[in-house]
């Protein structure tokens, strides 16, 4: 048990830093702009144009930190909100004319929204701000402050969920899948978004955060991109998004993937499995699962995790054997053959129930 403790605690990890892994077009861009000696300065003057793409290569994503006015029109639609030119943005400092009320016109120009929530953020010519860091907005318009909207919150995070809570990146990485669609790739407001390579097959390294060293591949970062993020080589994928300052986005079929190899691996090294507890599903499952656990654990027990409800079908990522219930990514034929006893919802079909809407 001692040694299962002590997985965990590793598991938790520490908390990222401030400022975060500075990624590798970042730091070409800070090289480009401080020379080493005159004589640097002098040579990189003949090629001034190279040097100025270089330095405002990520000029846009840094203005749409504090806020950038464009027409609703110019946004592009995902099932979980917008992006601006590639960007995923809040919209906030909409004027709604239509609303007759000076009092109710002022409190909806000062809500942030995530996803168009109502008629008025559909109109293509209306003009509003979008942004990526509540923060630096709040700090840079004198119109505030700016808060989220309570029905952007529920659709986002569930029934219930704290708007303090809230943060965009956490949302962004929590649907990765309909921001990102198909790329892998690091975001994080301030910086455009840097492609990624599928997670590594050869397994080299242990992963020097939590110790797994699993035999299959497919569970941690490639060599490149672990020194593009600044984490050491053999980082795993779940450790790894734990540490950068952003949102890595992989498939969730590859996130669930390596949460599954790295949970029995560390088990396997256990004297025992642990009990459930729902901050060990916290620590084992990716960050995007987070909201709904949040959500789950104010009205159920601690679930087993990769519970095999049957022997054909894909374990149940979250599961109540003596309640007969589990959570899925997919329910397909085998799983439904497999568990006549049994109730199963995915992971879509459960945020549903508990309020969220942009899945």
């Amino acid at each position: 048990m001692a040694l299962w403790k002590q997985a965990l605690a590793k598991l938790r990890g520490s908390a990222p830093s401030a400022s975060g892994p500075v990624p590798a077009d970042v730091a070409a861009d800070i090289d480009v702009a401080v020379a080493d000696d005159p004589t640097d300065e002098v040579a990189a003057a003949g090629d001034s144009d190279a040097v100025s793409t270089a330095v405002d290569r990520n000029a846009l994503a840094r203005e749409l930190q504090s806020g950038l006015q464009v027409s609703i029109g110019d946004l592009d639609s995902c099932s979980a909100g917008w992006r601006y030119r590639g960007h995923p943005v809040m919209v906030f400092g909409t004027d709604a004319p239509e609303l007759d009320d000076p009092r109710r016109r002022r409190d909806f120009y000062s809500l942030v929204h995530v996803f168009p929530c109502c008629g008025a953020l559909q109109s293509e010519s209306r003009s509003a701000w979008v942004g990526t860091d509540l923060k630096q907005i709040n700090e840079s318009h004198g119109q505030g402050p700016f808060t989220l909207c309570k029905a952007c919150l529920e659709a986002a995070a569930g029934r219930g969920a704290s708007a303090a809570r809230f943060e965009f990146t956490s949302h962004v990485r929590s649907h990765g899948d309909s921001y990102f669609a198909d790329s892998t790739c690091y975001w994080r407001p301030g910086v455009n978004s840097l492609p990624l390579q599928l997670p590594a097959d050869a397994v080299e390294h242990a992963c020097p955060h939590c110790g797994c060293a699993a035999e299959e591949g497919g569970w941690h970062l490639s060599a490149d991109d672990a020194q593009q993020l600044a984490l050491p080589e053999g980082s795993c994928l779940l450790c790894a998004e734990r540490r950068v300052d952003g949102c890595m986005h992989f498939a969730s079929e590859q996130l669930l993937t390596a949460a599954r190899v790295r949970y029995r691996y560390l088990v396997a090294q256990a004297a025992k499995a642990p009990a459930p507890s729902w901050k060990l599903a916290e620590a084992i499952l990716p960050l995007g699962w987070q909201p709904l656990l949040q959500s789950l654990q104010r009205i159920l027990p601690a679930p087993e995790l990769f519970f095999s409800f049957a022997e054909s079908a894909s374990p149940a990522v979250l599961a109540w054997p003596a309640l007969s219930r589990g959570i899925v990514e997919s329910v397909d034929n085998e799983a439904q053959q497999g568990a006549a006893d049994w109730s199963l919802w995915t992971r879509a079909q459960i945020e549903a129930e508990l309020g969220f809407k942009l899945r």
